[in-house]
């Protein structure tokens, strides 16, 4: 699964030249049936560019790689975005629940810029739908749900009353081996919970009948990352329909938490630990001085960064070229924070006014 380690990951390799190339896609018919034509339109770019800077020998491996990478995507079954990267030590092809900007880069690294703009200005969450058959998980983008099958899941009950509980519940029969064999069950989801978060660590929002959701909380050591429940037996909507009711839940719980990050960002202004200056800002973020970066959805910041990369001057259009100018220095700052272990937190328009649109929560 494409996540923030991933990008991470993408962000330490080095190798000239570095090849990404980004299109959004469509998961239903027809437009699907499209994307393959785009893709290879977006192939033959990048080919006629690597040979022309590189020499079309010493490119041909590069360029037979992105082959096979877009041979092998299965256009029936696309999700919002498409990446595909290739360099002479790594390739891959990841599909994304984000919609992408159609681009081709050549350059020493992957450009993974576009990438954690999509993924951080709409926030991600999992939807855990505790059921018989069976205990499913979902990564949510606002109402796009994919179900994800790692970590375990799908997950089937087995026990005890094992198709008994279909209307009832898994927990509906008050036997004690099927207690027992249900406490057992709910732990292994946890477990398998766990290493999803651990790989993203999205919020968590828990869907079943009242009994299932009961048994869960129970056992769960994870709490902390449940941000709503949803009662209910909807273990028959498919990821469409389950994504159209749980995003009014979702939407409400992650307003929350942003909440929470205003109340966060209080305690650290009256202990001098917040930059809201861009200049400031930019060297904050260099410096791997931020833990929480707080902009408004829509901001950005077309700049010019200096000889020695320690301050930023405004730009007018942000269609300027160079080495040295950025068409938002916001996303920069936002690449350099994760960099840093730092997270970046999107809000709506106009909650950060007073800060002109952003503010840096910072370690010390």
């Amino acid at each position: 699964m494409f996540n923030l380690n991933t990008i991470k990951h993408l962000q330490t390799l080095t190798s000239r030249p570095s090849v990404t190339i980004t299109l959004p896609t469509h998961r239903t018919a027809p437009d699907n049936q499209k994307d393959h034509i785009r893709l290879k339109n977006l192939i033959t770019e990048a080919t006629r560019r690597l040979e022309a800077e590189f020499g079309k020998r010493e490119t041909a491996e590069l360029t037979a790689q992105l082959h096979r990478l877009a041979d092998g995507v299965d256009h029936d079954h696309n999700q919002n975005g498409l990446v595909l990267l290739v360099s002479k030590d790594y390739h891959n092809a990841f599909k994304v629940p984000y919609r992408l900007p159609e681009r081709v880069a050549i350059d020493d690294n992957f450009l993974t810029r576009d990438i954690v703009f999509a993924m951080n200005r709409s926030p991600l969450y999992w939807v855990l739908m505790l059921a018989e058959k069976p205990t499913r998980l979902y990564l949510g983008q606002r109402e796009e749900l994919t179900e994800v099958r790692e970590h375990g899941f799908p997950q089937e009950y087995s026990g005890p009353g094992a198709g008994s509980a279909v209307s009832s519940g898994i927990g509906a029969n008050p036997s004690q081996e099927k207690d027992r064999a249900l406490e057992a069950f709910m732990r292994e989801v946890d477990a398998s919970l766990l290493a999803a978060v651990q790989e993203g660590p999205f919020p968590v929002l828990l869907v079943g009948l009242p009994q299932n959701l009961s048994a869960f909380r129970e056992v769960t050591k994870h709490a902390d990352f449940i941000m709503r429940e949803l009662p209910g037996g909807h273990d028959s909507l498919n990821a469409h329909e389950l994504g159209e009711l749980v995003w009014p839940e979702a939407r409400a719980a992650l307003r929350e938490r942003r909440r929470e990050i205003f109340e966060q960002l209080e305690t650290a202004r009256g202990q001098g630990r917040t930059v809201s200056d861009l200049g400031e800002a930019w060297q904050a973020s260099i410096d791997g001085r931020v833990e929480v970066m707080v902009v408004e959805e829509s901001m950005s910041y077309p700049a010019r960064v200096s000889a020695d990369g320690r301050s930023i001057t405004p730009l007018t259009t942000g269609k300027e070229e160079g080495a040295d100018a950025y068409a938002d220095a916001v996303d920069e700052m936002m690449e350099a924070v994760m960099q840093h272990g730092g997270r970046a937190v999107f809000v709506e328009d106009g909650e950060l006014a007073a800060t002109g649109g952003m503010v840096m929560l910072t370690r010390y």
